[in-house]
């Protein structure tokens, strides 16, 4: 494979599984915060997830680099992932 090969493949797999995780995190923080009854939080949350999914993917192609696409990725996941732990009542 050549570089292009390469970097190419390394967006697609940012987009894809980086993606689905930030958008897991998008759909656990907002279930945890809605004020509304747990299946309808649920709900609610699941879809916002699925909606911020397309926008990550395309965001990890438009990036000039692989590792810029990655460290994007990283600066969505982190207040995600802090908050969802927040949320949920996880402690280390």
């Amino acid at each position: 494979m050549t570089r292009r090969h390469l970097a190419i493949a390394a967006r697609t797999v940012a987009g894809v599984a980086g993606g689905y995780g930030v958008g897991s995190l998008v759909a656990i923080v907002a279930a945890c915060w809605l004020p509304l009854s747990r299946a309808d939080a649920a709900t609610a949350g699941t879809l916002l997830g699925l909606l911020a999914w397309p926008p990550v993917v395309m965001a990890c192609f438009y990036a000039r680099s692989a590792t810029r696409a990655w460290t994007g990725l990283l600066l969505l996941a982190v207040p995600l992932g802090g908050a969802a732990m927040q949320a949920t009542g996880w402690r280390p």
